[in-house]
């Protein structure tokens, strides 16, 4: 599995708008550390990442169930928007062939 993130961080790097993604998803993260004691301040931080994401990314039923995942008072501890940007990476980059 860690071999697969890898090997996902490395195909998402080639491309800028992954590139945005993760780099986005990685600093909401970081940031949700030091917010989750100010539920409105997550709040806005959540909602920030949710469209800076969709922008970058467009549409996806899986972004929109991570940030489900992330508004979730206690799961929001786990880096659901990371996981999801490398998972989504290997999901287009089997559709293009790499």
């Amino acid at each position: 599995m860690l071999r697969n993130l890898l090997h996902n961080f490395r195909l998402a790097w080639k491309f800028p708008r992954w590139r945005w993604a993760i780099l986005t998803a990685v600093l909401s993260d970081a940031l949700g550390f030091t917010v989750v004691l100010f539920p409105p301040m997550e709040w806005l931080l959540d909602g920030a990442t949710a469209i800076v994401l969709f922008g970058v990314l467009g549409f996806r039923w899986p972004l929109l169930a991570a940030l489900v995942t992330e508004a979730v008072p206690g799961l929001q501890l786990f880096p659901a928007l990371v996981v999801l940007a490398l998972a989504a990476t290997e999901a287009e980059g089997s559709e293009r062939g790499y």
